[in-house]
């Protein structure tokens, strides 16, 4: 098992359960009877008996508590395929209380780490389907990807896989247990670590003389990092891409920066609201694939992922000021993860991450700052319709974790022109969830509305 995959398996505890997951909705194919469409998806989801590797692994504890992998032969599909309904009226409200109790559950390590629930019951016909995976076994944006390859851009195919399939799910990296092989990683990893040091004392350098490199530990405190429970609140809404598409145009700035900045806005609101906007600027921890080639996409899928911290700039009234700064936070920050290679990322991102576990100490010592405020991460997706056995899919939420300390997380996804956002808020530290989801609304506006005036 990997340095991060273990580090997701240390962290969890039954108050803060380390998985990820998506809510989909579909609308059932015309001709279905009413209410059968469900229980039509679980059984054809139940006859995929052929499963990869990734979806027989579970962790144990060996070698003195570190966790390594055990590969099941036989895993029982009716445990992790479910079979559920709506509570209530059915409505989308009545949805998402259902999996905001669910994802308050943690997954079972005496099972592969993985669960699909297919719910029936809402009003509008549509069924739902929430599906959660363990962060060892997967991130976010990787399990998203494994959705979409099991859709077809045809309606009339009625053999789409399962994401468990073996054509969907790729074979996992074996990991050799010879300890030569693990000493020599060891090696490999000691001149990576003196490797580095060059390369971050001279980008670092130029970003903190520039004062435009955000660095963990440099955040302000705020209600987003209290003590949190393993109680969550789950909120979801969609937008059209095309007015987020056109700010990036007028703005020169990318998407991926617009949406931040629409993420800002809201923070920036919801905390006002609350009395609770810090003087100094929040930031956000942004998932960055390790493969990320030339350079990195804001939560794009990868087999690993690890983590650069930006400025949001909330202390910007202005919104055009607010985006310029985030763009230029951005870019900085990008040029060190750039400069470095995949394991070299890969232990600054580890580092990035570790002061989370100081978050028993940070209680006690309140001078300790938070390593960041928010994780909010952006993963583009299909451009074209799809469907799973006809059923087209109407809408896609990212539904992320919360890590120790750290009490609101926003995912992202794009799909045929729509952008779908996915909040996960921690119940008792962020009260109204909701609300942010409507600031969200208000901060698109407030863009649409300073661009159009700018441009006067």
């Amino acid at each position: 098992m990997g340095m991060t995959e273990a580090m997701f398996v240390l962290f969890e505890s039954p108050s803060h359960p380390m998985h990820v997951a998506t809510l989909t909705l579909f609308e059932p194919p015309s001709g279905t009877v009413p209410g059968a469409h469900a229980a039509d998806m679980v059984g054809s989801l139940r006859a995929h008996a052929e499963i990869s590797e990734l979806f027989r692994k579970r962790p144990v504890r060996l070698m003195h508590g570190y966790p390594w992998w055990r590969v099941d032969e036989e895993v029982d599909l009716d445990y992790h395929v479910r079979h559920t309904a709506v509570p209530g009226g059915g409505t989308m409200t009545d949805l998402l209380s259902l999996v905001s109790q669910m994802h308050s559950m943690p997954l079972d390590p005496q099972h592969p780490m993985w669960e699909m629930h297919v719910i029936e019951g809402l009003t509008d016909g549509r069924t739902a389907v929430y599906t959660k995976f363990h962060l060892s076994l997967t991130d976010g944006a990787s399990g998203l990807r494994l959705l979409h390859r099991t859709l077809s851009i045809d309606p009339g195919i009625r053999d789409c896989p399962a994401p468990w399939s073996p054509s969907v799910a790729a074979p996992a990296r074996r990991l050799s247990l010879d300890p030569r092989v693990t000493l020599r990683s060891g090696v490999e990893l000691t001149w990576q670590c003196a490797a580095i040091l060059p390369t971050l004392m001279r980008t670092g350098y130029r970003g903190l003389t520039e004062e435009r490199l955000t660095l963990p530990l440099q955040s302000p405190p705020t209600i987003f990092n209290a003590p949190t429970g393993r109680a969550r609140k789950v909120a979801t809404r969609s937008w059209p891409l095309k007015p987020l598409r056109r700010l990036a145009t007028c703005t020169s700035a990318p998407l991926e920066v617009v949406v931040l900045a629409m993420c800002a806005g809201a923070l920036r609101e919801y905390l006002l609201e609350q009395y609770a906007l810090p003087e100094a600027p929040l930031t956000a921890m942004l998932p960055v694939p390790l493969d990320f080639g030339e350079g990195p996409t804001i939560g794009a899928a990868g087999r690993g992922v690890g983590a650069m911290v930006v400025s949001l700039a909330t202390d910007e009234a202005d919104p055009l000021a607010r985006l310029a700064r985030i763009a230029d936070s951005v870019v900085h920050t990008s040029r060190v993860v750039a400069a470095l290679g995949r394991s070299q990322f890969q232990l600054v991102s580890a580092l990035t991450l570790s002061p989370i576990m100081l978050e028993p100490v940070r209680r006690v010592l309140e001078e300790i700052p938070p390593p960041f405020n928010v994780t909010i991460s952006y993963t583009p997706g299909p451009t074209r319709p799809r469907f799973w056995n006809g059923a087209r899919l109407d809408a896609v939420y990212p539904v992320p974790a919360l890590a120790r300390g750290q009490a609101l997380s926003i995912t992202l996804t794009s799909r045929s022109g729509e952008l779908h956002v996915g909040v996960v808020g921690d119940r008792t530290a962020v009260p109204h969830l909701h609300r942010i989801i409507g600031y969200l609304d208000t901060s698109l506006t407030e863009l649409e509305t300073a661009s159009h005036t700018a441009r006067r």
